[in-house]
């Protein structure tokens, strides 16, 4: 159930849990104790009862009637067309994921129809995984190596270890790595059962470099994945 209050020109809306429904009763009454649980403050002063959510931001305020009763006027032929209740966080990912002081303003102007926002404190903040992806931000990728290539074979290699693949090759391997030569791009594959097996990869590579290419390996590029961590 929603209820209207007044806030200056404007009107604020609060829901309801738990109501009591009275078809013969033409007023709604709110009982000060449930929202005292719920962690809502009213004060009582200058012929009104002034509400504060459990924020401390005030919600609205309801005038002292002649009958020293605190009671809401409304227009009679006022209806409440609203046919879905949303909380903040559903409203900003039903409008697109659009900023909160935006999403606020949008209900606050009456831009946005059918649609009633539960109550929310101003100081809740919630976190929206769809938009810390969309927002982060990464280095260009770059077209071409900056700097020089090694000017001599196995002067610079690049190796990485890739896996677990799925399925697995004929041989009942499940990893594979490669070394790549900076000089020439000359890329070597080996097929590994486990990730162990990096080390003795990499023997086997510089074994092939000293006796083909009468070459050294002085320069080896990891990208840090533990490889050839014990």
């Amino acid at each position: 159930m929603i209820v209207e209050i007044p806030d200056g020109n404007e009107f604020s809306k609060l829901r309801l849990t738990d109501v009591l429904y009275s078809p013969n009763v033409g007023y709604t009454l709110v009982s000060i104790g449930w929202l005292d649980d719920d962690g809502f403050m009213a004060t009582f002063g200058k012929k009104k009862c002034i509400i504060h959510g459990p924020d401390g931001k005030k919600i609205g305020e309801v005038a002292r009637t002649a009958r020293m009763v605190y009671r809401i006027e409304h227009d009679e032929d006022a209806v409440n067309a609203a046919e879905e209740f949303l909380t903040l966080k559903q409203f900003h990912r039903r409008m697109g994921h659009i900023a909160i002081p935006t999403a606020r303003q949008l209900m606050r102007d009456k831009l946005v129809t059918s649609i009633q926002l539960k109550y929310t404190p101003s100081n809740k903040v919630f976190f929206c995984k769809s938009c810390v992806h969309a927002k982060a931000t990464r280095k260009e990728i770059l077209k071409k190596q900056e700097g020089e290539h090694a000017t001599v074979f196995g002067g610079e290699v690049h190796s990485d270890l890739w896996g677990k693949c799925t399925p697995e090759s004929l041989g009942g391997k499940s990893y594979w790595e490669t070394f790549i030569n900076d000089k020439s791009c000359l890329t070597h594959l080996y097929f590994l059962q486990t990730k162990d097996e990096a080390p003795d990869a990499y023997k086997k590579y510089e074994a092939w470099v000293n006796m083909q290419m009468d070459k050294k390996i002085k320069i080896l590029n990891l990208d840090r994945g533990g490889e050839y961590q014990g």
